[in-house]
């Protein structure tokens, strides 16, 4: 029983670990994009990145880096409608 309970805890252990790095693994990019179509062209076999699946990639990276910035100025703007109220002695909060 002790065997059965460390054999499937380690294997729990093994499957947790795999997980942990599947995303680091998966990620495609260009650079694994020409490496597959590489090994494509000269063994047969490629892997399951290719440069459709790394341009998508790309752009939803430029998407979200877009965003962030936009996020970022909308921050960093003055909030004119606060100032203008403070110099008229309004209070609105």
């Amino acid at each position: 029983m002790l065997k059965k309970l460390i054999v499937l805890l380690s294997g729990v252990y093994v499957l947790a670990a795999q997980a942990d790095l599947k995303p680091d693994v998966l990620e495609c990019d260009a650079k694994r994009a020409t490496r597959n179509a590489a090994m494509e062209a000269t063994l047969g076999v490629s892997g399951g990145c290719d440069m459709g699946k790394a341009t998508e990639n790309a752009m939803d990276d430029a998407r979200d880096n877009v965003g962030d910035h936009l996020d970022d100025a909308k921050d960093n703007l003055p909030n004119l409608e606060r100032d203008h109220d403070k110099r008229r002695g309004l209070d609105r909060d």
